[in-house]
């Protein structure tokens, strides 16, 4: 079992240190706890460590893409069922259907509006069952 921190815990995998920063304040700011990688290797093995509650992942980071990573976490017990919204910079219409076939809880355009990033973590975090 996890510590009782994850319930709450955001993995960001943004290779951009200034969006990752913007994000995390973001996140901060509405009481999550947030936790980063700048890479896809770290990013798997972060999410393999820690079991966030979520992973926000931008679709091109160093060392692989946004998909792989996803790809690689859904091989793992441990990060199987994790909910990821993908961001991206992106504009392109096949990127978006790309994202929800991997099974993306989300996809956000940058630049992102705060209050649509917000609304997507929520909604990402809202258990299905209710």
């Amino acid at each position: 079992m996890g510590f009782a921190l994850t319930m709450r815990m955001i993995l960001v995998v943004e290779d951009d240190k200034n969006t990752s920063l913007a994000i995390c304040a973001r996140l901060r700011a509405s009481g999550y706890d947030v936790v980063t990688a700048f890479d896809a290797a770290s990013g798997v093995e972060t999410a393999r460590l820690l079991s966030p509650a979520l992973i926000l992942l931008d679709i091109s980071v160093p060392g692989g893409s946004g998909f792989s990573v996803a790809e690689s976490l859904r091989a793992f017990p441990e990060t199987r069922s994790t909910p990821f919204i993908f961001l991206t910079a992106s504009k392109l219409p096949q990127i978006r259907e790309r994202a929800l076939q991997a099974g993306a809880a989300g996809f956000i355009e940058k630049p992102y509006d705060a209050k649509d990033l917000l609304e997507a973590v929520r909604g990402a975090l809202e258990p299905a069952s209710l």
